[in-house]
């Protein structure tokens, strides 16, 4: 089975099979009927809202029960432009993927503030305001009456350039302008931008703490995929000529998720196989159009019960996020650590930190310094607040009071994507990685802090884009060889070992070249042999003048490592020393290593 969705991923995806179906759509549409060359049209409409759905929920993670609206948006602004205003057809769709953009931006701050069940609603809602507007303003959009005279094809009053289109001419303009922004939409999701997004999708806390900006990622999905929504919408409407309420309403919203769960969530050539479904579907089945949505919502049952992954899971191989290309053109390179330098003084400085939930105290006034070059250990019994002190420090709790410094510059409560991009990296106590990324792949969103190249860049494959992958993509490889995962480097990683989710976890944030980095437990669950590797890699960290933070239990594997300790108990520091003068503690014998009572 496997061997077959291999050809097929390779069939579907390869560049010449691409080509050649979109030539024998062009050229081959000249010897079909007019009804199904308006069918094929309506194919192109519903691939782009499929793939507009699927960036923004299938990749990103955002739900959406109101994406017509953004499609009624495009509709309405083109055909309006058109027969108002007077603009030409080859300003007044672009005008409407930037009014649909501009939609989906806007919507996206109340939307960001929310999640699940709370952000579908939201999204409802935004689809049934835009909706009783349209209803309502009998001026603009024709109320429920609807919009005729639309430019278009059906009433052969539709031009481009001074030649007037006919449905064959038309429908030739729509496959160019869908293969076209699936292009770019297949660069861009085989970017730092759509790792960005998928990452967002899988844990936003872990996200922010690679220097992804939870919010501004966000934005931008719903601004591309309201676009594109728009840009399908603004076809649209020249496409027949009327514009009514009702092809933008919750059926069409619900039609389009269901389009997109069915092709598989993430997967661009899966949406394609479903958009295929769904348009040729209601056309042999008119007997039961008003049994629709019982026939959908059997469809949405089966799938989500027999074919999670939709049917993209059934025949084809998971979506990756790194273009082949730039692997082939990778070249061996060593780790590339920055190092921090030497300085005096502490380098990062938490001074008086106290965190308080209600009534309870996880960190009483706690007061430490890293210095370059050097290992702290922090460690204490569980529920001591070492885990909440790195939240702390990393910006993912502000603290009751104190303040932290890194470099001199204040951070408390500075937000923690911002944090990690000053070189601040860490781990967590239960690795947050993404399960259907390959190893690689989770290894190469460590880099995202550190990428130069513009979104406008990555989505147009620009050489300077494609020569900065290829740059990261070498550093992976050197860290892959480092912490001993050079053979799995291209398996899922949710197909591995706990442990190698462990050693992926510190080699992604070894990545994003930090100048200090918080390890919270990296040892816990790891081989003998894993550990002899985990601590190859925190002795690189050190000689590279990284300051590391070490949480740790395996007290055998601690004394191995560190050059200062740090106790807490209760939320407070009980002993900051060496690893001797820790051992012959009194209170460190009774709060953490025990004592031996004799009867």
């Amino acid at each position: 089975m496997i061997a077959i969705r291999t050809f097929l991923t390779r069939l579907l995806t390869h560049p010449a099979t691409i080509l050649g179906a979109i030539a024998i759509l062009f050229f081959g549409s000249a010897y079909l009927s007019g009804g199904t060359v308006a069918i094929l049209g309506f194919l192109m409409l519903n691939i782009l809202l499929a793939q507009s759905m699927n960036l923004l929920t299938g990749i990103a993670g955002q739900i959406s029960l109101g994406h017509a609206g953004f499609y009624g948006m495009g509709a309405y602004a083109s055909g309006i432009l058109m027969k108002t205003v007077g603009l030409p057809f080859i300003v007044s769709v672009p005008a409407a993927a930037v009014i649909g953009a501009l939609t989906g931006y806007l919507v996206s701050f109340p939307a960001g503030r929310v999640r699940e069940f709370y952000l579908g609603m939201m999204t409802l809602a935004f689809g049934l305001i835009f909706r009783e507007v349209v209803r309502e303003w009998d001026g603009l959009t024709g109320g429920a009456v609807g919009l005729s005279g639309v430019p278009s094809t059906t009433l052969r009053n539709l031009s481009l350039f001074g030649v007037t289109l006919d449905g064959l001419d038309y429908f030739r303009v729509v496959l160019i302008v869908t293969a076209v922004v699936m292009w770019l939409v297949h660069n861009f999701i085989q970017s730092r931008y759509g790792r960005a997004f998928y990452a967002i999708h899988a844990s936003e806390v872990a996200a922010g703490c690679l220097g992804i900006p939870r919010a501004g990622t966000k934005q931008m999905a719903y601004t591309i995929a309201a676009g594109m929504a728009g840009l399908a919408g603004g076809l649209y409407a020249h496409m027949i000529g009327y514009l009514g309420p009702e092809s933008f309403d919750l059926a069409r919203s619900i039609e389009v998720l269901v389009t997109t769960v069915v092709g598989g969530l993430g997967s661009m050539a899966g949406q394609i196989l479903s958009a295929i479904v769904f348009t040729f579907l209601p056309e042999k089945l008119q007997v039961f159009a008003q049994y629709q949505f019982i026939v959908y919502g059997l469809i949405l049952a089966f799938t989500l019960i027999l074919l999670p992954r939709g049917l993209a899971g059934l025949f084809l191989l998971p979506p990756r996020f790194i273009k082949p290309a730039s692997l082939r053109h990778v070249a061996t390179d060593g780790v590339a650590i920055r190092t921090a330098g030497t300085v005096a003084d502490a380098a990062l400085k938490v001074e008086g930190v106290t965190m308080r939930f209600g009534g309870l105290v996880a960190v009483d006034n706690v007061s430490l310094e890293l210095h370059p070059g050097r290992i702290t250990a922090l460690i204490g019994p569980n529920g001591s607040g070492k885990s909440t002190l790195v939240n702390v420090v990393s910006g993912i709790y502000q603290p009751t009071s104190g303040n932290v410094r890194f470099y001199g510059e204040e951070i408390t409560g500075l937000e923690d994507h911002r944090i990690a991009g000053l070189g601040l990296m860490r781990t967590f106590q239960d690795p947050r990685l993404v399960p259907r990324f390959t190893v690689r792949e989770n290894l190469l969103l460590g880099a995202h802090r550190r990428y130069r190249s513009s979104a406008l860049a990555a989505t147009l494959a620009l050489p300077s884009a494609a020569k900065e992958e290829a740059a990261f993509l070498a550093t992976v490889d050197a860290v892959t060889k480092m912490a001993g995962i050079a053979d799995v480097a291209d398996q899922p990683l949710e197909s591995l070992p706990y442990g190698y989710r462990r050693l992926v976890e510190v080699g992604r944030a070894l990545l994003a070249e930090p100048r200090a980095i918080l390890l919270d437990e990296p040892a816990a669950g790891l081989s003998e042999a894993e550990m002899v590797l985990l601590a190859r890699m925190i002795r690189a960290m050190k000689d590279a003048g990284l300051m590391v933070l070490l949480i740790e239990h395996h007290m055998d594997f601690v004394a191995e490592l560190v050059d200062d300790v740090v106790v807490l108990d209760s939320g407070r520091v009980i002993y900051h020393g060496d690893i001797g003068g820790m051992r012959q503690s009194p209170a460190v014998i009774a709060a953490y290593l025990g004592t031996a009572d004799h009867a």
